[in-house]
């Protein structure tokens, strides 16, 4: 499926809160740097998109794991981490599969 086959409201969930929105915030979402009305809008959508609400599980995945083992991780290793973290809420990957 190529990007202009999408319907433009394909990636919209109830409250309007559309993927790439969340996206970019879901860090701050996490990390709990959000303003309350913006925090229920994203809470909101999460709880409705399945896309969103497994990227919300791998972050999650990921923050448990560097709480865990974070004394021992190279800092190279996390600044990397960081670094790719922050290409996907700049450039979310392509879902035309050429």
């Amino acid at each position: 499926m190529r990007m202009r086959d999408l319907r433009p409201d394909m990636f919209t969930k109830r409250g309007g809160d559309r993927c790439v929105h969340v996206a970019r915030v879901l860090q701050r979402y996490l990390d709990g740097d959000l303003d309350e009305p913006t925090r229920a809008r994203v809470a909101g959508h999460l709880a409705v998109c399945r896309r969103c609400g497994l990227d919300e599980a791998a972050y999650r995945d990921i923050k448990a794991s560097l709480a865990l083992h974070g004394d021992t991780v190279p800092a190279e290793q996390i600044d990397r981490l960081r670094a790719f973290a922050a290409t996907l809420t700049t450039n979310p990957p392509s879902t035309d599969p050429q």
